[in-house]
């Protein structure tokens, strides 16, 4: 069974540990540090997770609904200048193409040193709180540096439907990092997804992706300079749904056929006749950082990683 409610165990997970400069990272046997899938013992508190993250505790802020005064906080992330864990605090929410909300973290380091411990996070729940998803990324190291993912799903969806065909839209948000040039970005895009729960097969696309730069005061600038720096349709290839959960490969195309990018999604329903799913996702690729690639045959060409997460609601023909 893929799916884990709070803190139990699942058999797929996502993430991986990075490089550091060129130097292995430490075993952990509880910790995976590779690609999907991996055996589903790895545990962060009240989380299912993989990568770096060891422990992963959320604060809810007292204002209802505003994340500036949120806490989380991550531990085992090495360079988060904290051994009892890096404390991310708020620093901006994007907003995908169907008006879902991803609320982007910042760490906030007593001496930070630009390009060598800066971590961006990711963390986002299903509007009901069914499904949470997480990932977080370092910037400024080779072999797409240190992350990790995480989810928990407080509402398993108990009953699936058996019959019909069904509609998800929703949104998507990601960490974007460059092998051999440590450049971080956040990533997003629109979610569709198409499920027949009569053979118990989905399908999905994450469509109009961009790729956006952030600062330290949460500004995004997007990056679309020419028809290199927007990402294609990132599809999810179909896949079959077991008790309740899922998990596949994914792939984008270029222009002329050939495929761009490859990696891998999990995913999982929750509430009430599986009203809504959530989701993470990993796929690296060339990406072009300045669009020019036809024109400048000196442009240099980096293998990126996206690692996000979705989340999306059941919208046509919902049980």
């Amino acid at each position: 069974m893929l799916l884990a409610a709070c803190g139990g165990t699942s058999d797929i997970d996502i993430g991986g540990g990075g490089g550091g400069g060129g130097n292995p990272v430490p075993e952990n046997p509880t910790i995976d540090q590779g690609d999907l899938p991996v055996d589903g013992t790895e545990t962060c508190g009240a989380f299912v997770c993989s990568g770096d993250v060891t422990n992963i505790t959320f604060s809810a802020g007292a204002l209802a609904g505003d994340p500036s005064d949120d806490s989380l906080i991550l531990t085992g992330l090495p360079f988060d200048d904290d051994p009892l864990g890096a404390e991310f605090t708020y620093l901006t929410t994007v907003t995908g193409g169907n008006g879902i909300d991803y609320d982007i973290y910042e760490n906030q380091e007593i001496t930070p040193i630009p390009g060598f411990n800066r971590y961006l996070a990711i963390y986002k729940q299903t509007s009901g709180g069914e499904i949470t998803v997480g990932v977080a990324a370092i910037e400024g190291y080779q072999e797409f540096g240190y992350s990790g993912a995480w989810y928990d799903v407080d509402d398993v969806t108990t009953s699936i439907p058996t019959l019909g065909l069904v509609g998800y839209t929703g949104d998507y948000a990601g960490t974007l990092t460059l092998d051999g040039s440590g450049a971080l970005f956040l990533t997003d895009g629109t979610l569709r997804m198409e499920v027949d729960f009569t053979d118990s097969y989905l399908k999905g696309f994450i469509e109009d992706r961009d790729v956006y730069s952030v600062d330290g005061a949460g500004t995004l600038t997007n990056l679309a300079r020419g028809p290199g720096t927007d990402r294609p349709t990132l599809v999810l290839n179909d896949t079959i749904i077991t008790d309740g959960s899922f998990e596949g490969t994914v792939n984008s195309y270029k222009d002329d056929g050939s495929v761009l990018e490859t990696g891998t999604y999990q995913g999982f329903f929750g509430g009430s006749d599986a009203s809504v799913v959530g989701g993470l996702v990993r796929a690296i690729g060339d990406f072009d950082i300045d669009g020019d690639e036809d024109t400048d045959p000196n442009e240099d060409i980096f293998s990126a990683r996206d690692l996000g997460v979705f989340t999306a609601d059941c919208t046509l023909a919902c049980p």
